[in-house]
């Protein structure tokens, strides 16, 4: 493996390319070997965590700013990694501990069960608070990030230059998202 990355490390010397065998953040994600993938998602995690515990600290003077702050900004954050990242739902654990046993009761002034924890995961017109666990979303965030880009995916991959408005991929890509948003309402 080393001789093939000194061979291309060889070719693109004077291109000013940095070449890697390790991995690489890049566009707010991470891309390269499961090790190095894994220690970039641990890291923000435990950022992730710490911010959390900073937002709980609020919770009981202004509960619903806290709310609303976690699900439309922090929990934002993640859901990027969870469509980039395949299988990653385990590193997310420390993350769903943390809205478990410090946002949750810092919110509704006590510990939850299970059960009450699943409820308060469902979106509001679901009867839940949004506060969704990072680890069960984490496969189907990415596996509807495939689904609705598999499209482009196939023409960058294929080098397809006909870039051009096609309302038969643009239909396709409207169903996807049509049936992925129907399958989360059924929930």
């Amino acid at each position: 493996m080393y001789s093939l990355i000194e061979a291309v490390q060889k070719i693109f010397k004077d291109d000013g390319i940095k070449i890697t065998h390790q991995g690489r953040r890049i566009l707010g994600s991470v891309i390269g070997t499961e090790s190095f993938t894994d220690q970039c998602i641990k890291n923000k995690v435990e950022r992730w965590v710490k911010d959390l515990q900073s937002l709980s600290k609020y919770a009981q003077d202004d509960p619903q700013a806290v709310s609303s702050a976690f699900t439309k900004g922090l929990s934002s954050r993640w859901t990027h990694f969870q469509r980039t990242v395949a299988d990653a739902s385990e590193l997310f654990e420390p993350l769903q501990n943390a809205i478990r046993d410090q946002l949750i009761p810092a919110l509704v002034g006590r510990e939850v069960s299970d059960a009450k924890r699943q409820i308060l995961a469902l979106p509001l017109r679901h009867g839940g608070l949004g506060l969704t666990n990072p680890r069960e979303t984490a496969k189907t965030k990415y596996e509807h990030s495939i689904q609705i880009t598999n499209e482009l995916t196939a023409k960058i991959c294929t080098q397809k230059l006909d870039l051009d408005y096609n309302p038969l991929d643009q239909q396709f890509t409207r169903h996807t998202k049509n049936r992925i948003r129907q399958e989360k309402n059924e929930k």
